[in-house]
């Protein structure tokens, strides 16, 4: 292993964990309501709405992060990786395909690692209530954010099916009766730019609206040297060498632009409609792994910089569109009923093998099609009982098309057309009973019935007319239409206690649930079509809160344990002579952990927080026909699940003459060594990252800051592709410098 990726020393660590406790830097930022004022959200309560209500943080049994708007933009977090850096337990990992906008959750080393737009990912993201179930459209909106909230442990009650790690909402700035406006520009090294902001007010007594938007550009901190020498390489006469791209220094750039608009009629006697329209524009290069060791003949790359015969590249747009009703039917009850249309189409290319050669370059073109609705009863809190009846329903086709090109492997180029339909209802209860005015008991049940079918082809395309893929593959042309069926009872139940004012002290068990479905990999047989099984967990928590309002000092802590059955994950195969990525499902797994959280506010303008998560995971199970395989998987860690992570910031607000402030602030993130694959080939380095920002902020609403991102430039990845013969990855931006220009009203 290279030298700039050796895990960190004891020493190291030990001088990290002092500096994080010392400097009390960041777990949980969950003190901002409406992510405009941080000072305003600590002096009250926080509230939130994990449990499809308006409730005080302090009331929900479960473990809960926020985020707040204020926070992202204090730490510059312009995506979920970003955003997942400031909570412990969380890691949001960059898939080798797909931009910026593709990425995936593992929250308590329970986690989703497939690239490819068929798969469900096993957090529900739900973008203003409306779910998005593939994890290539979990990034589009990740601007004008109101608020972040991670429900940490499955949700199988009220959000249902792909639940077993958590839930995830993003809420989105919404309309209010008072003109409201913002905007921010940023600028950095390598030539990155981003404008952000949004306005909103009174259109007139019942009608108000806002509308937001984004540009993001970035050249890059990759270099491709090109093919080289390869490119006189042709594996037989007849067939053209390979292309040489050249030089380009600039080879990771991107542009992302997007915006959203919202309007909101309140009819001012019980009647609220919320018309949500949105879209994002994706376009440039992506990032290619680098070799972090030798492969096929070739060395490793120089850090930060890769060879390639082909120009990986991304064009992507997504739009959509909600409509949600709100609507009293009584003093004591509400109906709330939810519509969503989300639309995606992507094309990109990549050099799959990480070789100047044509051993795996593909070509993808999918398209994505989703509906969604979901219609609930329930009364208004407070009172002796609280309850919410529902139903969901959701559908989405997905086109997935690909050219593999194989030349220098097998003399040809292979094709595959795949389409993947699915459709989900589900019907939900859920209720809590005050016994006493400080003890509660929460129960809740759900049923969810999922089919999905996967029909499609893939054939060797034989353009040079000497192709020997029928020896690498001889089950090719393959053609399949395959149905997968299943349905399933997930539930709740917990009890909580008030002991005192702003505190809370729970014990939970829940079942959660995650459908089956198809991989979405090259099938080069028949029974690589064959469906997974659905996963399932049963999650046993307790936990503490101490949230008093305007106390110096909060506290969260939880601990946990999930059994899984059917784990999905995905396994390498070899196919041709190639590593491949395939879903399946990995038999049995456990998990187990501790996280604690503090925000400390000792003085006036001073707030420190500090988070840990302790996690230990197994791979108790293996389903598999080979006995070697069985015995080098069973008793590993699960992908995705570093022991300890420690997350922390401080902020410190300055008042200055005539109304301004001055506030700089430091945030960052330990994270341990974890893996990224079920073999526990190499493991991911463990390393520590840190973010600073100064900020003038003028009584006007101008604000000017400076900022480092990654301010001791370490060389970390940000995510591995290992196999036994094949080490290779992405690494993280290096030390940046930028400033900010912004203002308010």
């Amino acid at each position: 292993m290279p030298k700039t990726f050796a895990a960190p020393s004891r020493r190291y660590r030990s001088l990290v964990l002092l500096g994080t406790a010392v400097s009390a830097l960041l777990a949980q930022p969950a003190f901002a309501q409406t992510g405009d004022s941080a000072d305003d959200a600590a002096r009250g309560d926080i509230v939130v709405t994990a449990q499809k209500r308006e409730q005080r943080l302090v009331d929900v049994p479960a473990s809960v992060s926020v985020i707040s708007g204020q926070t992202l933009a204090e730490s510059h977090a312009k995506d979920l990786i970003d955003a997942s850096s400031l909570t412990p337990g969380v890691v949001v990992s960059p898939q080798a395909f797909g931009g910026r906008t593709m990425q995936t959750f593992t929250i308590r080393g329970i986690g989703f690692d497939d690239f490819r737009p068929n798969g469900s990912p096993s957090a529900a993201v739900n973008i203003d209530g409306v779910y998005q179930g593939s994890s290539a459209l979990v990034g589009g909106q990740m601007f004008d954010v109101d608020r972040i909230e991670i429900l940490k442990g499955p949700q199988g009650t009220l959000y249902g099916r792909n639940t077993t790690a958590g839930a995830v909402n993003i809420i989105s700035r919404q309309p209010t009766d008072a003109w409201h406006g913002n905007i921010r520009a940023d600028y950095g090294e390598y030539d990155s730019r981003r404008i952000e902001g949004g306005i909103g007010g009174p259109l007139s007594s019942t009608l108000s609206f806002r509308v937001a938007g984004i540009y993001d550009h970035t050249d890059g901190y990759v270099t491709n040297l090109g093919s080289g020498a390869a490119a006189t390489v042709t594996p037989a006469a007849g067939i053209p060498p390979v292309g040489d791209p050249g030089r380009d220094d600039e080879a990771g750039r991107s542009t992302f632009y997007g915006g959203r608009g919202i309007l909101k009629y309140d009819s001012g006697s019980g009647t609220v409609l919320t018309l949500n329209a949105h879209g994002f524009r994706e376009k440039g290069a992506m990032q290619q792994l680098e070799r972090l060791a030798p492969l096929g003949g070739y060395s490793a790359n120089a850090p930060f910089t890769v060879d390639s015969n082909v120009v990986p590249s991304l064009s992507k747009k997504s739009y959509g569109g909600s409509l949600t009703l709100n609507q009293d039917v009584s003093d004591d009850i509400a109906l709330i009923a939810v519509g969503g249309y989300e639309n995606a189409e992507q094309d990109y290319t990549s050099n799959g093998e990480f070789l100047p050669t044509r051993r795996g370059d593909t070509y993808y073109s999918d398209q994505l099609h989703q509906w969604s609705a979901e219609v609930r009863l329930q009364n208004r809190a407070p009172a002796p009982v609280e309850w919410v009846l529902g139903a969901t329903a959701f559908t989405n086709k997905v086109g997935i098309a690909s050219l593999l090109d194989l030349s220098d492997a097998v003399r040809s180029k292979l094709s595959t057309d795949y389409t993947q339909k699915s459709r989900s209802f589900g019907i939900f209860g859920d209720g809590t009973v005050h016994i006493t005015p400080k003890l509660k008991l929460g129960a809740g049940l759900r049923y969810s019935n999922d089919h999905s079918s996967f029909d499609g082809a893939t054939i060797d395309l034989n353009p040079y007319g000497m192709s020997i893929g029928a020896v690498a593959f001889p089950n090719v042309p393959v053609s399949f239409d395959r149905d997968f069926d299943d349905s399933d009872i997930s539930g709740r139940a917990n009890l909580s206690y008030e002991p005192a004012a702003g505190s809370t002290i729970y014990a939970s068990i829940s079942r959660g649930y995650k459908a089956g479905g198809f991989d979405g990999s090259t099938i080069l047989s028949v029974p690589e079509s064959d469906p997974f099984k659905s996963e399932t967990v049963w999650t046993y928590e307790v936990g503490a809160k101490f949230l008093p309002r305007s106390s110096p000092v909060q506290l969260e802590a939880s601990a946990f344990y999930n059994d899984f059955s059917d784990l999905q994950a995905s396994a390498t195969r070899i196919a041709g002579g190639l590593p491949t990525s395939i879903r399946t499902n990995v038999g049995k797994a456990r998990t187990y952990g501790a996280e604690v959280s503090v925000v400390a506010r000792p003085i006036s303008g001073l707030e420190m927080q500090v988070g840990v998560q302790w996690l230990n995971s197994k791979i108790t199970g293996v389903v598999s026909d080979n006995a070697a395989e069985r015995e080098r998987r069973i008793g590993n860690e699960l992908p995705f699940a570093p022991k300890l992570t420690l997350t922390g910031a401080v902020r410190y607000k300055i008042p200055l003459a005539n109304g301004a402030s001055l506030t700089p602030s430091v945030n960052g993130r330990f994270i341990d060594d974890y893996y990224s694959e079920l073999d526990n080939y190499r493991a991911i380095p463990g390393y520590f990252r840190g973010d600073a920002q100064v900020e003038l902020a003028l009584s006007n609403g101008l604000t000017i800051a400076g900022w480092v991102r990654n301010f001791t430039d370490v060389r970390y990845l940000a995510t591995l592709y290992a196999t036994n013969t094949t080490f290779a990855g992405f690494r993280g931006a290096p030390r940046t410098f930028g400033g900010s220009v912004g203002f308010r009203f």
